[in-house]
C-alpha cells in the first residue's frame, strides 16, 4: 500500500510508524523542520517539506499512486483540503483530523458525504468515547468491545491484594479467557505458561462478553459501580463525554467544573441533566466544598496538563474511587502512571488508533493499539485457502509475540487452547506485535503455503 501522510506531529507520527513496520510505502508530508528531523531519524519512511494543501507538494509525494491520504495536522482546514485534492487525483481512502466542531454538529447532512471524505475523526469524541467504556466498567483501566459486542477486551491491575500474584498462567484455569499480554514495568510481555504475575502489573484479558462478570470473580477483582461522576473542564472532551453519558442512558450523576465563566455558561444551555460548577478544579478548598469524596469517578479533560494531574491526585487524596487524566504529551505517560493516577489518555494515541481500525479494513475487521502503540489486536476474518484452516493452534507456528485471544464462529464465542481448530470464515481476534502484523495476515488471509 502506498499511503501519504500529511502531518508529522504525535498522530501522524503514530500512523507512519505502524504502517512503516509493516512494510508499507509512507511518504510523510511536512512543514517544519524540526519535526521533518525527528522523522527521518526515527523512521524508515520518506519525507517531503511542504504543505500538504499543495498539489505540487501532493504530486512530489506521489498522490497519483497512492491508495491513502491521511492529513492530520493542526489545522482543520488544511487537512480537509488535502483530502479534497487528493480525491480529485483518485485517491481511493482520505481521512482528516477534524477538531471545530463548527464542521461537524449538524444533522442536516453527514460531514463526509459532503465534502467526499471518507472519515473524518475528532480527537475530542475519540477521548470521550473510551472514558465512557471505562465508566460502564469502572474496574478497568482500558476497554474494548470486538465481534459485535460479544468478545471483550479489558486491562486489569494486579493488586497488592490479588490472589494472582506469584501463580504461574500454566496454573491458573484460563477456561473462560486469555491473558494476551503483560505491561509489566513499562514492558510488554506476550506471555507464557511459565510466566507468573507481579503486583503492578497490567494484563489485557479478552472473554465472552456475557462471561465478564465471572472471569473477574475468578480473577479475584471486585465489580464496581460509578454513580457519581465529576468531570473538570468544560471543553470539547468534557462535553462530548456528558452527552454520550446522557445519550447512552448511563445512569450516572454529572457535575462538571470549569474555571471559564463563559464556558460554564455555555455548558449550562447545553446540557440540561448535568450540574455546572463555576471554579478552579485545581483548588483543594473548592473540590472539598464540593464533597468531591462522593465521586466514584473523577475525569480531568482541560487542555492544561499540569491541572489535569495536580487535580487529580488531589481528587485521590480526597478519596475518590478513580481518576482519569487527559495528557496531550503522550511521551510523559509511562511516568504519570506510576504516581498513583488510575487512568491516563492521550487524544493522541487515541485518535492514531482510531485511524487504524478504519484503514484495516476487509478480511481484517478492525485494530486496535495497545500499551501506546507496542502491540495491536486484529480481528479477522479466516479465508478458506489460507495456511491455518483445519489445523489445531498447538500445530501452527505463530510468529513472535502472537497469540489467538478469541474465535467467534457462527455467532458463539470460543475461547481457545492449543486443542481448538481453526476453520474457514472464523472470526479472529489475534494479539500481534507490529512485526508480526504481516505474518499473522499470511497464516490467516493470504492463502500461503508457510510462513
Amino acid at each position: 500500500m502506498n499511503s501519504i501522510i500529511i502531518g508529522a506531529g504525535k498522530v501522524g507520527f503514530n500512523i507512519a510508524q505502524l504502517l512503516s513496520m509493516e512494510e508499507h510505502d509512507v511518504v510523510v508530508i511536512e512543514l517544519d523542520e524540526e519535526r521533518i528531523k525527528i522523522i527521518e531519524e526515527s523512521l524508515d519512511v520518506q519525507v517531503i517539506e511542504g504543505s500538504g494543501a499543495s498539489w505540487v507538494t501532493l504530486e512530489a509525494a506521489g498522490v497519483k499512486n497512492a491508495s491513502m491520504v491521511v492529513a492530520v495536522t493542526e489545522m482543520d482546514e488544511l487537512n480537509m483540503i488535502a483530502c479534497l485534492l487528493a480525491k480529485q487525483y483518485g485517491v481511493k481512502t482520505t481521512i482528516a483530523r477534524v477538531r471545530n466542531t463548527d464542521y461537524l454538529e449538524t444533522s442536516h447532512f453527514s460531514p463526509e458525504a459532503l465534502l467526499g471524505i471518507d472519515l473524518i475523526i475528532n480527537p475530542e469524541r475519540v477521548t470521550a468515547h473510551e472514558i465512557s467504556k471505562i465508566v460502564r466498567n469502572p474496574e478497568a483501566l482500558n476497554v474494548d468491545y470486538y465481534a459485535q459486542g460479544r468478545v471483550q477486551l479489558v486491562e486489569l491491575l494486579v493488586e497488592p491484594s490479588s490472589p494472582l500474584i506469584g501463580k504461574k498462567l500454566k496454573s491458573l484455569d484460563t477456561s473462560k479467557y486469555v491473558i494476551v499480554a503483560i505491561i509489566r514495568r513499562n514492558n510488554m510481555i506476550v506471555p507464557g505458561g511459565e510466566d507468573a504475575l507481579e503486583t503492578g502489573d497490567h494484563i489485557y484479558v479478552m472473554t465472552n462478553t456475557d462471561d465478564m462478570k465471572e472471569v473477574l470473580k475468578i480473577l479475584g477483582i471486585a465489580r464496581k459501580k460509578v454513580e457519581n461522576i465529576t468531570i473538570l473542564g468544560a471543553g470539547r472532551t468534557g462535553y462530548y463525554l456528558a452527552r454520550t453519558l446522557d445519550e447512552e442512558k448511563i445512569p450516572v450523576n454529572v457535575k462538571i467544573i470549569e474555571k471559564d465563566g463563559k464556558k460554564a455558561r455555555s455548558m449550562c444551555s447545553r446540557l440540561k441533566k448535568a450540574m455546572i460548577i463555576h471554579g478552579d478544579g485545581s483548588d483543594l478548598d473548592l473540590l472539598e466544598s464540593e464533597n468531591i469524596d462522593r465521586s466514584d469517578l473523577f475525569v480531568a479533560v482541560t487542555n492544561d496538563d499540569k491541572i489535569n494531574l495536580l487535580s487529580c491526585l488531589i481528587a485521590k487524596n480526597l478519596g475518590v474511587g478513580k481518576t482519569i487524566a487527559k495528557i496531550n504529551r503522550s511521551d510523559i505517560i509511562p511516568l504519570v502512571s506510576q504516581i498513583g493516577i488510575d487512568v491516563v489518555l492521550s487524544p493522541r494515541i487515541l485518535t492514531a488508533g482510531a485511524i487504524l481500525k478504519y484503514i484495516r479494513r476487509g478480511d481484517i475487521i478492525s485494530v486496535t493499539v495497545l500499551g501506546e502503540n507496542r502491540a495491536e489486536m486484529l480481528e479477522l476474518v479466516v479465508q478458506s485457502g489460507s495456511f491455518a484452516v483445519n489445523r489445531k493452534l498447538m500445530k501452527i507456528k505463530f510468529p513472535a509475540g502472537s497469540v489467538v485471544g478469541a474465535i467467534v464462529r457462527e455467532g458463539k464465542v470460543i475461547i481457545p487452547s492449543g486443542e481448538s481448530q481453526i476453520q474457514a470464515h472464523d472470526h479472529l481476534l489475534v494479539f500481534t506485535l507490529p512485526k508480526s502484523v504481516q505474518k499473522v495476515e499470511k497464516l490467516f488471509i493470504d492463502g500461503g503455503k508457510t510462513l
